[in-house]
């Protein structure tokens, strides 16, 4: 108990920093279950660095200011605000933020920009869509019964799942796409 209650503590002494260590681990452990699972011969640290990396940079701090934002929108009906809250977030800005995450991760792997930009081109669509069958259900809950500072808290949980579907879906292997050449770390010789 003196664990939660320094966390929860720190929570709300710090929410972004807080916030930005747990996205950073549990999207790192993540990429690490999903490189179990898939049977790898040895561990990959730099690709579940590179996931710990997007979590903490470029996921955990947008969100924070992202559920800020969705705060501001209110309704007289509870249902009403809770449902326009996950409409806006998963139809106006789920789309830009997974594009925006998969330029990210294919930058932080050596790809250059114009080849990363290509690759989400190629992935988005799929991970977009396959986003819709949990996200929508998961932020009704998140909006309904979660407060403020644990809402990026409660994402990264369900992102544990989320993130290694993620790693699997864009590291398997990213060389099988022949338009797209890999950067020199990933070539075979």
């Amino acid at each position: 108990m003196n664990l939660l209650r320094t966390f929860n503590a720190t929570l709300a002494r710090r929410p972004l920093a807080t916030q930005v260590i747990v996205s950073g681990a549990v999207c790192g452990a993540g990429d690490a279950f999903t490189q179990y699972l898939t049977g790898q011969k040895s561990w990959d640290y730099k690709r579940t660095a590179r996931f710990t990396c997007l979590a903490a940079v470029f996921i955990a701090p947008p969100l924070n200011v992202w559920f800020r934002v969705l705060e501001r929108v209110r309704h007289s009906n509870r249902h009403a605000q809770v449902f326009s809250r996950m409409s806006i977030d998963q139809f106006l800005f789920s789309p830009f933020f997974n594009a925006i995450i998969l330029v990210n991760l294919r930058l932080l792997e050596g790809f250059s920009f114009s080849k990363s930009v290509d690759k989400m081109k190629n992935d988005w669509y799929d991970v977009y869509t396959s986003s819709l069958r949990l996200w929508p259900a998961v932020q009704l809950i998140n909006f309904y019964f979660v407060p403020l500072n644990y809402r990026v808290i409660l994402i990264q949980v369900v992102a544990f799942f989320w993130n290694s579907w993620l790693s699997f879906k864009t590291q398997t292997p990213a060389l099988e796409d022949p338009t797209i050449e890999a950067p020199a770390q990933y070539k075979e010789d």
